[in-house]
């Protein structure tokens, strides 16, 4: 009987697991091949072909990214019971009143090229992306005064959606240049956990491109 008992449970748990794997559940992160991060370098390459002046901008993100990659604390490197969650929040001006093209442009690249970093492919997973706007309206924070700390932000969103980690930037612009700042927020205690910074110059062909995402935003 109590074979028999033991073979049972055994078919039910098969089964189980059978299900699961059919819903798409994530039961087990699996590690990255050898062969998985050969593959995330090949897509970034990919990403990178051509000599335009986007593709420079694109290089400049990049390396953003990859500086947070560098700084991200130990803690965050070898999770083995599961991967971290990992919120997206959408990248705008320095006082998160202002998201134009260009920052929908940045979010954009900035959140592929950070899936594509094998660190936090190993580590994180990215399950949700938030816009500023959205968020801000949901918490009441719209007339916030004076302006958001992103720290304070990253707690809220985290205790709401369970999320452990949070990865933004601003944008600061002079006559010259533009500062892309990004981070990585622990929303736990809102503490800094990673950071990157790049600054682009605003050469001719990126002005008339700028000039092009502010007509977009015009229409």
């Amino acid at each position: 009987m109590i074979r028999y008992t033991q073979i049972l449970s055994l078919i039910l748990f098969t089964l189980f697991l059978s299900s699961c794997m059919r819903a798409g559940i994530d039961i087990i992160p699996s590690d990255l091949s050898s062969r998985d991060m050969q593959n995330l370098t090949q897509v970034e390459q990919e990403m990178l072909t051509g000599y335009t002046f986007e593709t420079l901008i694109d290089e400049k993100i990049l390396q953003a990214v990859k500086q947070m990659a560098k700084t991200l604390k130990p803690e965050y490197k070898g999770f083995h019971l599961g991967k971290y969650k990992l919120g997206f929040l959408e990248i705008s001006d320095i006082d998160r009143k202002t998201v134009t093209k260009l920052h929908h442009y940045i979010t954009e690249k900035t959140l592929t090229f950070s899936f594509l970093q094998p660190v936090f492919a190993k580590n994180l997973s990215i399950v949700e992306r938030f816009l500023i706007e959205d968020i801000l309206r949901e918490l009441d924070f719209e007339h916030l005064y004076p302006p958001i700390v992103d720290q304070s932000l990253a707690q809220e969103l985290g205790r709401i959606y369970h999320l452990d980690l949070i990865e933004t930037g601003v944008t600061t612009e002079t006559a010259d240049f533009i500062d892309i700042n990004l981070r990585m927020i622990e929303t736990r205690r809102g503490r800094i956990v990673a950071v990157g910074s790049v600054k682009i110059e605003k050469t001719e062909p990126v002005r008339k491109w700028l000039d092009e995402m502010a007509a977009r935003d015009a229409w």
